[in-house]
């Protein structure tokens, strides 16, 4: 059994800081857990040392800053007793900070389930325009965090290699954000694409008519403002990965065929 879940959220432009607010708030509504501290990212005056500073504010003052446009990225949490990582946390990414536009939100288990992930997205999707979403399972929130910012090399399958979805990334890396619109980055348990993702080719056929070719391939159900929910079964997402990776499509299909050189005879 996973020890947490998460969610990334790619393509979100289009929303304010304010916006974004809501969103964490809605995040810590749906699993039923306490905000127990939150603050926000700043560069530092005297620059000696680390360039950034978390300051750490009360909800309230928050709320403050983002209103009076002191505060843009910022991260939500819920702390343990241990004082270890977090039973869960909500942040906002923009580039400010050499990061780029996403949201991240990662929770011990049991409570952030992917019922309660695909009616966060379908709220999310009434409200306003975004470009990506995926849901997945990690072995603790750290790495549901750092995989959600391509950092770390975190990655989740075997047949996965996080540095090309790291390159992808906007901010300091300046990648191209082809996740957005144009390809993948894997599938996962619950994928939340757009229109542009469902034209995809697939083996002669676009990725909407391939997922709807087969039972296996899971349901596909649309939601506000273009959007789709694709759900894959656990115990069929290696073969979805291995379908799409061939077809040119995952940012981060790596195939699991031997590097070793074919023998002749002489």
């Amino acid at each position: 059994m996973c020890a947490a879940t998460a969610m990334a959220v790619y393509g979100v432009e289009n929303f304010a800081a304010v916006s974004a607010l809501e969103v964490g708030l809605m995040f810590f509504q749906a699993i039923g857990l306490k905000i127990t501290s939150s603050g926000y990212y700043k560069y530092r005056v005297n620059r000696d040392e680390e360039d950034i500073d978390f300051v750490e504010v009360s909800l309230v003052d928050l709320k403050e800053a983002i209103k009076t446009k002191g505060a843009t990225s910022f991260r939500l949490y819920c702390e343990n007793k241990s004082g270890k990582l977090w039973d869960a946390s909500f942040g906002y990414s923009t580039p400010d900070f050499g990061g780029f536009y996403h949201f991240d939100a990662q929770c011990v288990h049991p409570y952030f389930d992917k019922e309660k992930f695909m009616t966060l997205m379908e709220k999310l999707a009434e409200s306003r325009s975004f470009g990506y979403a995926i849901y997945y399972s990690v072995d603790d929130v750290s790495d549901g965090f750092y995989y959600a910012e391509g950092e770390n090399l975190v990655s989740i399958y075997s047949y996965e290699n996080p540095a090309l979805f790291s390159r992808e990334t906007g901010g300091r890396f300046k990648g191209a954000e082809r996740y957005k619109d144009k390809l993948l980055r894997m599938v996962y348990s619950v994928n939340v694409l757009n229109e542009k993702h469902l034209c995809l080719d697939v083996e002669g056929a676009s990725l909407r008519d391939w997922i709807l070719s087969n039972d296996r391939y899971g349901p596909l159900k649309a939601i506000a403002n273009g959007m789709w929910v694709w759900e894959v079964d656990e115990k069929e997402l290696a073969q979805v990965n291995k379908v799409l990776g061939g077809a040119g499509v995952l940012i981060s299909w790596k195939s699991t065929r031997s590097s070793q050189r074919s023998k002749f005879l002489p």
